[in-house]
């Protein structure tokens, strides 16, 4: 019965479609809602992509301010008056900056804590100093730890962490019911895109942040036209936030080549329209985009950054950024040629083989609310 579910706190800065988000959002969908409900805290008043959804399913947001380190009293002092209004049995952290905070804040309310990774460490910059030595405190703190990798894991928690009994890489498993090659989504999304049939579209989706690299993804484009005049690159992501890629497009004359799609909920449609996913990441967690793409039974051309985990099926060549450009660009058309009368559709058994699966996530994770919660 409802009243008898467990609730289960999520934090995280705002549920729009990123890749955790969209990680959890996966597992709320598919988990036993039962026996088991999610709710969110996040650090926005503003309305999330997803806080729709998970009101619809039965979830609540609370809304704390963000953490900045200059207000870290006044946030200590609100995330202990929540958690003193707010009971829950377990509390999932996915915010790294200040877990260390409110994870603490949550133990002395008697809830069972876990700290999740989403990402390995990015490059040395002053952010990421700062983000690893606020950080660096939650190894100490939380229960348990989870990660979408293993590198993952040590990188934010510790080796000895990541080798202890208190640690599990949860994959970032995907609706494979939902995914996989259709044709007539082929043909139906290149029309709305006046891209011809016969055309080779390359392909890219994640948010227009610089650890995703669309720069050096133009410049990769650029090199392909070179062979392929008449090829074409798609890239979904928040419209809001390609100023800067879409000004370079222009300054490089490629717009009558490139689709700027901005957020899609029919990421998997879109994916049938693609030949070949392109993701030149500087780092990745484990990237769920790459999963997808895999998923829709694309080549992939990603980047050494993107842990090897990411692998799901054998149309996948990981390639280090200093090679350049051209050498990209010649990897995916040889990626292209290698893999372009290979059955799709196949792909989803690769992917569910390699663990990623969202049901197999969530039971796991399901199993693990029921045995831990007080």
């Amino acid at each position: 019965m409802a009243e008898n579910r467990i609730r289960i706190l999520h934090v995280i800065g705002v549920m729009n479609r990123g890749g955790a988000e969209t990680i959890i959002m996966n597992l709320y969908r598919s988990i036993d809602r039962e026996r088991i409900q999610f709710d969110f805290l996040v650090n926005t008043e503003n309305e999330g992509d997803y806080d729709r959804e998970i009101r619809e399913l039965g979830g609540r947001i609370y809304a704390l301010p963000r953490f900045t380190g200059t207000n870290y009293l006044a946030y200590k002092k609100a995330c202990r008056a929540f958690f003193q209004e707010h009971r829950y049995p377990i509390v999932h952290g996915h915010i790294g900056s200040s877990a260390a905070i409110y994870l603490s804040e949550a133990k002395k309310a008697g809830s069972f804590t876990i700290a999740h990774s989403h990402a390995q460490n990015f490059p040395i910059s002053p952010g990421e100093i700062a983000f690893r030595a606020l950080s660096f405190p939650t190894r100490f703190i939380a229960d348990y730890f989870m990660a979408c990798s293993q590198q993952a894991g040590v990188d934010r928690y510790g080796k000895k962490a990541a080798e202890s009994d208190r640690y599990h890489v949860l994959k970032n498993g995907i609706d494979l019911s939902s995914c996989g090659f259709d044709d007539n989504d082929r043909k139906s999304i290149r029309a709305e895109l006046a891209i011809p049939r016969d055309a080779l579209v390359y392909g890219h989706v994640g948010r227009f942040d610089p650890i995703k690299n669309h720069p050096f993804l133009v410049e990769v484009f650029e090199a392909a036209l070179e062979k392929k005049p008449d090829a074409f690159l798609v890239l979904v992501g928040r419209e809001d936030d390609a100023h800067a890629i879409r000004a370079l497009c222009e300054e490089k004359g490629l717009m009558d080549n490139v689709r700027f799609l901005g957020l899609r909920e029919d990421v998997h449609r879109v994916l049938s329209a693609i030949d070949v996913f392109v993701f030149p990441s500087f780092k990745e967690g484990l990237s769920i985009a790459a999963v997808e793409a895999q998923a829709s039974g694309l080549p992939c051309l990603l980047s050494t950054g993107v842990p090897s985990l990411a692998q799901a099926t054998k149309r996948v060549r990981f390639l280090p950024l200093d090679v350049g450009a051209h050498a990209w660009s010649d990897a995916a058309l040889e990626l292209f040629e290698a893999h372009r009368k290979a059955d799709r559709a196949s792909a989803i058994d690769e992917v569910r083989r390699a663990g990623y699966d969202i049901a197999e996530s969530t039971a796991w994770l399901q199993e693990f609310y029921c045995t831990h919660a007080k």
